[in-house]
């Protein structure tokens, strides 16, 4: 497990999130459900840093305290493990739907995908159980992160690549039987995205993305979906703490 430095500004922060994901991994052992809630959480977490450390001029300030807000209060309202699944997985949404619109201010286009995505989102939501709305916050969140991705490849090294975890989104998308399997097919999707994209913000990183990638790989070897889940979140978390941490020693 790759263990960042958090030597910027907000590297004690950093650092303490990192050691509390640790700390609350390890003493939820044998439970494998607590843990997919710990890495779900704590990945919700970071998203929301991460955004606001992009968020140089304060112009998505409100919008960004307020969906921390939303994830907070549902920490202390939830109390089943779906209604908790819920709340981090809307969670994320909510922050990629800020960082997208963050990286792609000025491009109308852009931002027409992403008010249809959230309209996909609407609908998705309005009737079925919570693992129907957790699949339609995760499923939607893919398509935010694969344009984030796209813009960060100006130089069109790693369009291929891009294009390739897109196929095997769609591909997941059209064998799905359940509504678990939507959920598990767009969180490895976005642990594969999230891959390039760390890479694309820094080349200084593809070591340590690599080691990420290396333990997604051999963890994948398990069958049962809640352990798969745990490795999905695990490494979205891990990723995002990754690149969070980078930029935030570099505009420190």
């Amino acid at each position: 497990m790759v263990f960042p430095p958090g030597q910027g500004k907000s590297g004690d922060y950093l650092m303490a999130l990192w050691r509390h994901y640790l700390q609350e991994y390890a003493e939820r052992e044998g439970s494998v459900e607590s843990q997919v809630l710990v890495a779900a959480n704590h990945s919700a977490e970071i998203f929301g840093f991460f955004s606001l450390s992009l968020d140089r001029d304060g112009r998505y300030r409100s919008i960004i305290d307020q969906r921390i807000t939303y994830f907070t209060e549902g920490l202390r309202r939830a109390a089943s493990f779906e209604d908790r699944l819920v709340n981090a997985t809307f969670a994320l949404y909510n922050h990629m739907n800020t960082l997208s619109q963050q990286f792609t201010q000025g491009n109308a286009e852009s931002q027409e995908l992403i008010r249809q995505v959230g309209e996909q989102v609407s609908l998705r939501t309005q009737s079925g159980g919570p693992i129907g709305r957790s699949a339609a916050a995760i499923r939607a969140s893919f398509p935010l992160l694969g344009l984030m991705t796209l813009v960060l490849d100006r130089g069109q090294l790693m369009t291929s690549g891009i294009r390739h975890v897109e196929q095997r989104f769609v591909a997941g998308e059209e064998h799905a039987t359940s509504e678990w399997q939507y959920v598990l097919n767009s969180l490895y999707r976005l642990v594969e995205m999230l891959q390039i994209f760390v890479t694309l913000s820094d080349q200084e990183l593809r070591d340590q993305v690599q080691q990420i990638a290396s333990r997604f790989q051999e963890e994948d070897q398990i069958l049962d979906l809640m352990s798969k889940l745990r490795n999905g979140f695990c490494r979205l978390f891990e990723l995002v703490h990754l690149v969070a941490t980078h930029l935030d020693a570099i505009l420190s």
